[in-house]
């Protein structure tokens, strides 16, 4: 777009923002409470806007408003009012305060003085004219007390005596004074103030505010929003020292399948046991079949187990386990002093505390908190004290993590608490003391630790993650100065082995690791604190940050749940049922079967996940009117969950994925020199023959599979729309290599939908094969249950029937997600072939670990790999903005790695275009889906020209106008700018015209599929659709286009819901090839259809994209 255009279009983005502000001000019908979400919506775009490519991470509005307080030159009565705006929504949205009129219009003429200095452009007249003539003078300052509990501020800067801060919680025109470096108060923190940076944001905890108006806080906990898990900051505290690189170092290095491992997750069985058994007490040899059952991979692949003696000892320790649990819950819980009560325990409980920037999860809890126990299956400190036993650190830490948790998210007095570490194998039942100077202690390592994260993520460059990683040496991370046989035999060996991998790369190779490092790094933050490059608000921190309203508009919570059946104290599969109450018709929740949630009691407003118990579990079945949940634990205990209670659900936020693509990064430094030169581009791949010309093979099919066979490293196939690259390139090419009768096949996906087709596929293979799949019940079709690895091995009885049965099944299919939870499979099978299907939707960095994880014997697990996609469809989810992942260092442009959004696939194919006719790539031009109508625009637009219809007797019909563009107009009346009624009423016209065509006919999951952007007006579509009184059209499938990836129908209605030009910013997902721009979420949209596209939009904004123009006048053409 050239300077004229782009400046037009910014003008007349202000013009529109100016329009909204003033039909706000305007509109008397609307209730004050939507006004203000609306306002604060525009306010938090614009503010988003502004920082889209600012490398500080600013997780809620507070901080984006002192960031453009600074960056504008704000003056401090603007400042003032921006944040008494804030507060003022917080409420109106949290449903804790009535909207006042006169505080809306005083809002809106703050909001309008910002935006005017942010654009350099005066207020219009017509606006000017309609607000209050000048900002009267007015406060949000709360209440203080001598003692204030916890404050949120932002951070301005430091001298040798004082922090200066903002306060969050309310507004002031003057910085705030902190004490810090007060001995035995905080003197803790004072070494990690000069890592925080401007406008970070900080929790003050336990804080005095003295005579002279300053402020002495107990403990100052940096970027509270960024989570840290408190085993992982237990596990920085080593018998060497705590220093804050061995958080990096654990990250970086896998845990092995051993026997410590296994006998912890055996001893966490025997505990859930004897906790819920009754009278009937559990029998050694029952639970050792339950924990074959659930661990068998595991035990199979335990190495040390193969020994007869290690094996024989290892049984004798599951015993004593046994033995010395049942011991302690029986007779050590009933003795006096211990308030230990099995029968109102709480297995397995989370806690989110946003209070002190961390999470965990307790082994064992009194439902009243009163008492918890942490288990420990391994040894406690035997030296500390000649003759007696004491806790290791890293136990003792993560004790005391607890204990403050419940101090500060559930206001459980310390001094009233009994914390226990149970080290199961003395037995010893051992009461924690409280330190919280140590707990200081603990939370500044914390504090560096996050500032370390942030400054990965904000420099984002090779050099910086080197001089972070060079800190892993025995030098550094022996604080402790520890000497002699300990030390150099059994502690500094790991250290030193990490630091040899490291520096045997080369240049080239330090570069990719260090670069993937920083990208893991700044994703996984973003992840947590949130994303500035959204319409919407992202990240962990939603669940604390977010509105009611927000969370609403999101679809992101469930809340005023009733249980109406409580299974909870099954010991498999445990549920919970609730009912959903009917809500606002425009919200629409955004939950799907499998989806990891949190569930909580929600009986007031203020309760949310960081000061309430949280118990987690996958949404096994959702419908409009209840929702069962499948726990993670099971809950004997029926009062956890009271049936008067309301409760609320919301997403989970895990960190699986980012685990295993740091462990990906483990793998290439470990990996085999040939390979790693593979990936780089210091080798070409191989074929075993020439490939044969084109002209032998009786299909497209067979071409490709068969240049599969011969590649001996990779190969690639770009399968477009319709061009059958699972149900027939995949299929045949598993045909091909299970005809080699020792073949190993490997089949991966992004997805569970994907998982399922591939399986669909496999099925229909003649002579059937025999085929595992990897993953959950919940997340697999009925169909394909049978296949899934826990029912392949339920008959079995032992551990070398589950080895010879794994080793008999040559073909194991899953996403790999869930290949990476169950990474034991590699130590038992080494696969000849990978096939990724959906491998533009997977990000380098995740399918690394599997390209370069050695087996036993030191070969590849994985011997070569075929990746199956379209680079032209949709990418990876990455939250990074395009900018922030781009790739500057020339080695790595060089081969190919140009963004860290694109995946390997999009790498590799890149590397590869630039050569003549590579045997390496090829495509799939035959397409069986679309009638060529619906096909020309994004085959001429996208695809150059190359897709050629099969000739199906659909594709032959003589239809009449099979695409179809529908002029449609703004909706100036929508509250979030989401939904437009004008064009959900044409959707459901056009869908009952359809319907009408044909009823006897209509499938409503094959005849007519409709597309939209926004969960907003998928519900108001589905609303319209439910006013037509057809029953069929209310089976029909109204969802996103990210949604429809995979899917097609007979007629696709796609719904653009454009009202607004800033929203052509965030629709369009593009890529380039050839100096050719191509929409890949518009390409998907268009090519969901069979026989017909109906496309609905508002013409004069939609004409501002270029590509959009011109499918309009192709459409309009036709």
């Amino acid at each position: 777009m050239c300077l004229k255009n782009a400046s037009k279009l910014m003008n007349e983005e202000v013009r529109e923002i100016y329009i909204e502000l003033w039909s706000l001000c305007k509109d008397v019908e609307r209730p004050l409470c939507h006004k203000y979400r609306s306002l604060r919506e525009l306010f938090e775009r614009v503010a988003r806007e502004q920082m889209q490519n600012v490398s500080l991470q600013a997780t809620d509005l507070a901080a984006r408003i002192n960031y453009l307080s600074t960056q504008f030159s704000f003056d401090g009565w603007l400042k003032y009012a921006l944040h008494t705006f804030r507060l003022t929504s917080n409420d109106v949205m949290n449903h804790r305060k009535e909207p006042l009129d006169d505080e809306f219009f005083r809002d809106i003429r703050a909001v309008s003085d910002a935006i005017q200095i942010i654009y350099h452009t005066p207020i219009p007249k017509e606006l000017a004219e309609i607000l209050p003539k000048q900002m009267s003078k007015y406060s949000m300052k709360r209440e203080k007390n001598v003692l204030e509990r916890r404050i949120r501020v932002s951070f301005e800067y430091a001298d040798a005596e004082f922090l200066y801060v903002t306060p969050v919680d309310e507004v002031s025109d003057e910085y705030w004074k902190i004490r810090y470096n007060q001995l035995g108060v905080n003197d803790e923190f004072t070494e990690g103030i000069k890592e925080y940076w401007r406008h970070a944001q900080l929790n003050l905890l336990d804080v005095k505010r003295n005579e002279d108006g300053t402020y002495t806080p107990s403990f100052i906990v940096l970027e509270p929003d960024y989570l840290v898990d408190i085993s992982a900051l237990a596990e920085c505290y080593r018998d060497y020292g705590s220093h804050p690189a061995n958080y990096i170092m654990s990250r970086l290095v896998p845990i092995d399948n051993a026997r410590p491992l296994l006998l912890g997750n055996i001893a966490n069985l025997f505990l859930d046991e004897w906790i819920y058994a009754n009278e009937e007490e559990p029998e050694y040899l029952d639970c050792m079949k339950k924990v074959f059952k659930r661990y068998s991979v595991e035990l199979a692949a335990c190495e040390e187990l193969l020994d007869k003696e290690k094996e024989t000892a290892f049984f004798k320790d599951c015993q004593m386990h046994f033995e010395h649990i049942r011991q302690t819950v029986k007779d050590t819980f009933l003795e006096p002093g211990y308030n230990l009560d099995k029968s109102d325990a709480v297995l397995e409980p989370s806690y989110i505390c946003e209070a002190l920037g961390v999470q965990g999860r307790l082994d064992y809890m009194q439902r009243d908190m009163s008492s918890f126990i942490e288990m420990k299956s391994g040894k406690a400190d035997e030296y500390a004290m000649k003759g007696k036993l004491e806790p290791k650190e890293n136990n003792r830490v993560q004790m005391l993590l607890y204990m403050a948790v419940l101090e500060y998210s559930m206001g459980i007095d310390r001094r009233k608490q009994h914390p226990y570490l149970l080290y199961t194998r003395y037995p010893l039942l051992y009461p924690a003391r409280a330190s919280w100077a140590q707990v200081r202690r603990i939370i500044a390592l914390r504090n560096r630790i996050v500032a370390a994260e942030y400054g990965t993520q904000m420099h984002n460059h090779p050099s910086y993650t080197a001089e972070l990683l060079a800190q892993i040496n025995p030098v550094t991370l022996n604080e402790k100065k520890l000497q002699g046989r300990f030390w150099e035999q059994y502690l500094a060996p790991g250290i030193i082995n990490f630091q040899k991998h490291l520096q045997s790369l080369d240049d080239l190779e330090k570069t990719y690791l260090y670069t993937l490092y920083n990208f893991i790094t700044k994703e996984l933050y973003t992840s947590k604190s949130g994303d500035v490059d959204s319409e919407s608000k992202t990240g962990a921190s939603t669940l604390w940050l977010s509105t009611l309203d927000e969370k609403q508009e999101a679809g992101e919570i469930l809340y005023d749940l009733r249980i109406i059946e409580n299974k909870a104290s099954q010991p498999h599969k445990a549920t919970i049922t609730l009912r959903i109450p009917e809500y606002d018709e425009e919200f629409l929740p955004n939950f799907r079967n499998g989806d990891v949630v949190v569930l909580y009691e929600r009986n007031e407003v203020t309760d949310k996940v960081t000061n309430k118990l949280v118990v987690k579990g996958n949404i096994e079945r959702i419908t409009a009117t209840e929702v069962c949940i499948r726990l993670r634990a099971s809950q004997r205990n029926l009062s956890i969950f009271p049936s008067d209670s309301l409760y609320a659900m919301e997403h989970d936020y895990m960190d699986a994925t980012f685990r295993s693509m740091y462990l990906g990064l483990s793998a290439f430094m470990n990996a085999n020199q040939e390979r790693r030169d593979l990936l780089l581009g210091k080798r070409k791949p191989r074929f075993d023959v020439d490939v044969p010309k084109n002209s032998h093979f009786i299909d497209d099919f067979e071409r490709v599979a068969t240049k599969t066979v011969v590649a001996k490293d990779y190969f690639l196939l770009v399968g477009p729309p319709g061009t059958g690259k699972t149900s027939r390139a995949l299929r045949r090419m598993v045909e091909k290599f299970y005809a080699q009768p020792e073949c190993q096949i490997l089949l991966l996906a992004y997805t569970n939908r994907a998982v399922d087709e591939i399986c669909s596929s496999l099925s229909a293979i003649a002579p059937a094969i025999d085929y595992i799949r990897i993953g959950s019940e919940l997340s697999c079709d009925e169909r394909y249950r049978e296949h899934l690895v826990e029912n392949v091995l339920e008959p079995l009885n032992n551990r070398k029937e589950v080895r010879q049965r794994l080793a008999s099944c040559r073909v194991y299919v899953g996403t790999v997600a869930s290949l990476s939870s169950k990474t034991e499979l590699f130590k038992l099978k080494r696969f000849d072939v990978a096939i990724v299907d959906e491998a533009t939707q997977i990000l380098e960095p995740q399918l690394l670990w599997i390209l370069t994880m050695k087996s036993s014997d030191g070969q590849n697990s994985v011997g070569k790999f075929v990746l199956i996609g379209d680079h032209k469809q949709l990418p990876a989810v990455v939250l990074q903005s395009q900018e922030e992942s781009e790739v500057y260092d020339e080695g790595l442009r060089n081969i190919g790695l140009l963004n860290l959004k694109d995946s390997l696939f999009e790498r590799l194919y890149r590397y590869h275009l630039a050569e003549d006719d590579s045997p390496v790539l090829d495509m799939l031009c035959r397409q069986g889906r679309m009638h060529p109508g619906v096909a020309s625009f994004p085959n001429q637009a996208f695809y150059g020209g190359k897709l050629m219809p099969v000739g199906l007797s659909h594709q032959l019909e003589e239809i009449s106008s099979p695409v179809l563009f529908i002029p449609s107009r703004r909706d100036t009346g929508s509250l979030s700018g989401k939904t437009n009624l004008y064009e959900a009423q044409m959707v459901a016209d056009w869908a009952e015209r359809i319907w009408k065509e044909s009823p006897e006919t209509f499938d409503a999951h094959r005849t007519l599929g409709i597309i939209t952007p926004y969960r907003s007006q998928i519900a108001l579509i589905r609303k319209r659709l439910q006013e037509k009184g057809i029953p069929a059209l209310l089976e029909v499938s109204v969802d996103t286009v990210e949604r429809y990836q995979g899917s097609e129908r007979e007629v696709i209605i796609y719904s653009f819901c454009v009202n607004h030009r800033y929203q052509l910013k965030f629709l369009p997902n593009l890529t380039e090839e050839n100096g050719v721009l191509i929409d890949r979420k518009l390409n998907v949209a268009l090519t969901r259809a069979r026989k017909r596209l109906i496309v609905i939009g508002v013409q004069e904004i939609l004409k501002e994209n270029p590509i959009y123009s011109r499918m309009i006048e192709e459409l309009l053409n036709k």
